[in-house]
């Protein structure tokens, strides 16, 4: 079976952090199917525009991992300019590509990706599938009737659509996508690789918070800084550790000023994003893991925490009501700091209580990788054999 894979979302030489759920996703894919990757990246004719003209330095075709990603110029343009015509770019842009045949195509967001991959199933006679990931459900169907109705028409022209959610799934059929076309197929986690054996004792020279993911207002920083704040009220042994970026400037600039008046300079520390390979260490070098976010479609960090053993606080935003429970950590309340700083603390309180290896084991049992892309590969059968 030959898979063409569409996706904006992936990681490149100037992006090594965009999409890394799809590329990894992928890496245990190939084990059932070859698999090729369309991975446009934006064309911008005028240099010193910052991230836009940096794209010029992504090479056409690179290898990751054994797969074969090629990076085909599309016109983008700043503040979702001509945004409805954006799946026609990724279109010609697919169509410039030196792929294969495949036997189908599997897109990443229902737009601008599964449109433009419909089309391309429609004109060359494959089937498609398509995964939603949240903000193309989400967000850009209420942005925009335009986008609304263009992100419909990718759903139901498609054989298959896959919600990364439960929460994701409801939308899409809200959206008026027929059931039986929508499966719940979770992201996943690569259990060997999350499985870093404990460096120290829980709350061993303090208890060490940490939050991984893009230094940006929507993912709930100023709250979880503000319950920091509470916390350390109540007790002087917590410190945070934030791991990753803003998407613009790669700096922590926006949240310093909030750090200095909450006097906690001497207790949080913001570090750049780190490969893959080296977050394991990382959370085992940490007792807690939290996701503030203000929506999260799915929240893979807390599976790679539950991997290692870690409990997690989580906002119930979407994704984390179905994977966080008593057993594995606290939901709160959404932009609720006082509920976030009551959610950590009874987590740190109970912290005996929480069983690491039974953490271990269902995040091994229900998100492993590994039985994803078994699912997957099952799905392609059935779309290539007219069930699904």
């Amino acid at each position: 079976m030959k898979v063409l894979v569409l996706s904006h979302l992936y990681p490149n030489s100037y992006a090594p952090a965009s999409g890394t759920f799809v590329h990894n996703q992928l890496r245990f894919l190939k084990e059932h199917c070859s698999i090729e990757v369309a991975a446009p990246v934006p064309w911008f004719p005028f240099p010193g525009f910052g991230r836009w003209s940096a794209y010029r330095r992504v090479p056409r075709v690179e290898v990751m991992d054994g797969l074969r990603i090629c990076h085909p110029r599309r016109l983008a343009l700043p503040r979702r300019i001509l945004f409805a015509r954006q799946w026609r770019f990724h279109l010609k842009a697919l169509e410039r590509c030196d792929l294969a045949a495949p036997d189908l195509v599997h897109a990443h967001c229902a737009y601008p990706d599964g449109l433009a991959a419909v089309e391309y199933g429609a004109r060359n006679g494959k089937p498609v599938v398509i995964t939603v990931h949240g903000f193309d459900i989400k967000s850009l169907p209420r942005l925009d009737p335009r986008w609304r109705r263009l992100t419909v028409e990718a759903l139901e022209r498609a054989d298959a659509v896959v919600a990364v959610s439960r929460d994701l799934r409801s939308d899409v059929l809200e959206l008026g996508v027929g059931a039986g076309k929508v499966r719940w197929i979770p992201n996943g986690v690569d259990c060997r690789l999350f499985s870093a054996a404990v460096s120290r004792r829980p709350g061993e020279g303090g208890w060490r918070l940490l939050y991984v993911g893009r230094f940006v207002e929507e993912k709930g920083l100023r709250v979880l800084l503000e319950a920091l704040a509470l916390i350390r009220r109540r007790r002087s042994d917590v410190s945070l550790t934030l791991i990753g970026g803003h998407p613009a400037s790669g700096t922590s600039e926006p949240f310093l000023p909030q750090v200095a008046a909450l006097g906690l300079s001497e207790c949080v520390e913001f570090r750049d994003a780190v490969p893959p390979e080296e977050m394991p260490r990382h959370m085992a070098a940490s007792d807690l893991v939290v996701l503030p976010s203000f929506y999260d479609s799915f929240g893979i960090v807390l599976i790679e925490a539950m991997a290692c053993g870690l409990p997690v606080v989580a906002t119930r935003c979407g994704g984390p009501e179905e994977m966080v429970d008593d057993a594995t950590g606290r939901l709160v309340a959404v932009g609720d700091s006082e509920d976030l700083a009551e959610g950590i603390l009874a987590v740190l309180d109970e912290y005996g209580g929480y069983d690491r290896e039974e953490i271990r084991r269902r995040a091994g049992e229900r998100y492993d990788y590994r039985r994803a892309a078994a699912r997957i590969h099952a799905l392609y059968e059935e779309v290539l054999e007219g069930k699904a």
